[in-house]
């Protein structure tokens, strides 16, 4: 289940000034989140493909993860993850099917649960109804910036067990890219081939079950 929270965090990013900070750099975070906000008042849907690697930190293994997202503003997602297995994820909000053609069986859990599971950067993931948390229990900073990228900090006030880098593009104000660090692993993902507003039909976001795929509730 972790594993595929992380291309849902980095849509949720573009909505990242609801939880913005002052702090010693406000004027320079400020800047930067407000048109992180002024980009994102463009898009009602988005679709990007990222490129995931999680390294083992205690076994010095790596896991390479790739796939297509589409996201339909409030709350609707769709996940195409094509390696290392593919599967696909819907997520309207409340609740998130995983779906997995090879083994013929989808398994359902309230979106809740996930993000307020033990993998904490899922807890950034906001769809309106988390707002208001978000802004009292992490901390955002700017950590500097590179020839492309503004490279933003986010991690949780009270239980420091990890920290994520956000690379946001100075000329689209989207994110790029990141790095997460969390109990004894390393994520790195990449967001490519951005393609804003484009038509998502809604039934694209809702699960239809194949003949004899076994349907998992654990809630």
């Amino acid at each position: 289940m972790k594993k595929i929270i992380f291309a849902a965090l980095f849509v949720s990013c573009l909505c990242v000034p609801v939880f913005a900070q002052t702090n010693g750099d406000g004027k320079t975070i400020d800047y930067v989140l407000k048109n992180m906000e002024e980009a994102d008042k463009k898009i009602n849907t988005l679709e990007v493909d990222y490129v995931q690697e999680i390294f083992y930190n205690t076994t010095n293994e790596k896991q390479k993860i790739t796939g297509n997202l589409k996201y339909k503003k409030p709350s609707n997602i769709f996940i195409a993850q094509r390696t290392p297995q593919e599967q696909k994820i819907y997520i309207d909000g409340k609740k998130i099917t995983i779906y997995t053609p090879e083994n013929s069986q989808a398994v359902v859990d309230t979106w809740k649960n996930v993000v307020s599971g033990d993998f904490a950067p899922a807890s950034i993931i906001s769809f309106g109804s988390n707002r208001a948390n978000i802004s009292k229990d992490h901390d955002i900073i700017l950590i500097g910036e590179d020839d492309d990228h503004y490279i933003v900090g986010i991690s949780p006030k009270s239980k420091k067990d990890w920290d994520m880098k956000l690379f946001v593009s100075k000329k689209t104000f989207y994110p790029q890219k990141a790095s997460v660090s969390t109990d004894g692993l390393l994520i790195n993902v990449d967001l490519t081939q951005y393609k804003t507003n484009v038509d998502l039909k809604k039934d694209l976001f809702k699960f239809n079950a194949p003949e004899g795929v076994e349907i998992i509730k654990l809630n």
